[in-house]
């Protein structure tokens, strides 16, 4: 290990002053540190390179993001990001993934230094957006009364060509734009027509992503170690529809049938793009995965008894 990059939310409290203790600590043992240049602005002592995110994670041996989930998963977002092992470090509230603490940092670092640790990869989505002109300019094929598949269509030469695409390690969604009108989402898996979706969107998340966004929709906690889609309906206009866990090696389509333009997917809550009706919105499993340095004193199910007060008894007050 010679090169340690780093990435911080600035707006923590005390992230500045964890930084330069950090960076002497790695320094005096031989460790090159690089920062951004929003990060140098903080610090008044010197030694380390400082570079652009992109420079800093091609160059670095490991990463480590002080901050929140947002900060990882703004870090997540870097090209490059995925050949790198990340220590991700929380200075915010939940953490579900940032989840070693300021207490754990050094002896975290020790073992890291020492070569001596565990990764723990998680999988991400490729979402992938067509717009209508481009993508699914169809002849629809299908007799009256059969029923809705990708299949029966036949799509355009000019298909190859996408409008947009983000890699997502939480989750990609579907949703309406500041106005409250409902939206109309047609899903298939695998070119089979699944369901309409009738509400306020769509979220299609990674098990990383199950306890974020997804959860906050009432949709299941999954295991990270799985691999698998999460398609979480929010605010559904229809009693029937319940989130739906399908293996990540499917892959999903999705439909814009809503007649307006105020639809927009967003990808970790980083990107987001306009999608105009007929769009269509293609997930897969990505190639890249993330890699986090497991916190070797505790668990997945502590995290989740610790953050989330996991089978506790809510009390009569």
């Amino acid at each position: 290990m010679k090169s340690i990059g780093i990435i911080v939310n600035l707006t923590k409290d005390g992230a500045s002053q964890t930084v330069a203790e950090v960076s002497d600590w790695l320094q005096s043992r031989g460790i090159r540190v690089l920062i951004t240049e929003d990060c140098a602005a903080f610090l008044s002592s010197g030694g380390y390179s400082v570079m652009d995110k992109v420079e800093l994670v091609r160059q670095a041996d490991c990463l480590i993001v002080f901050g929140g989930d947002g900060t990882l998963l703004r870090a997540a977002h870097i090209p490059g990001v995925e050949s790198v092992p990340i220590l991700a470090v929380n200075l915010g509230s939940l953490g579900f993934l940032t989840e070693v603490t300021l207490d754990e940092l050094y002896p975290a670092l020790t073992k890291v230094l020492e070569g001596d640790f565990q990764l723990d990869e998680r999988m991400m989505l490729r979402a992938t957006l067509h717009k209508e002109d481009t993508r699914h300019k169809t002849q629809d094929t299908r007799q009256e009364g059969d029923t809705p598949s990708l299949g029966s269509r036949v799509l355009s030469p000019e298909s190859s060509k996408p409008h947009a695409q983000g890699i997502a390690l939480n989750d990609a969604v579907i949703s309406k734009g500041p106005f409250s009108k409902m939206i109309s989402l047609e899903s298939y898996i695998d070119g089979e027509h699944v369901a309409t979706y009738s509400g306020d969107g769509l979220i299609v998340s990674t098990p990383s992503g199950s306890t974020a966004y997804s959860l906050s929709a009432w949709g299941p906690i999954v295991h990270p170690g799985l691999s698998a889609f999460i398609l979480t309906p929010i605010c559904p206009h229809t009693l029937t529809v319940r989130p739906h866990i399908i293996s990540a090696e499917s892959r999903i389509s999705i439909v814009v049938r809503s007649v307006h333009r105020n639809v927009i997917l967003t990808i970790d809550g980083q990107e987001a793009f306009d999608v105009h009706p007929d769009s269509v919105v293609e997930i897969e499993k990505a190639s890249e995965t993330i890699k986090l340095i497991r916190s070797r004193k505790r668990s997945y199910y502590e995290v989740l008894r610790t953050k989330l007060k996991w089978g506790e008894r809510i009390l009569d007050f």
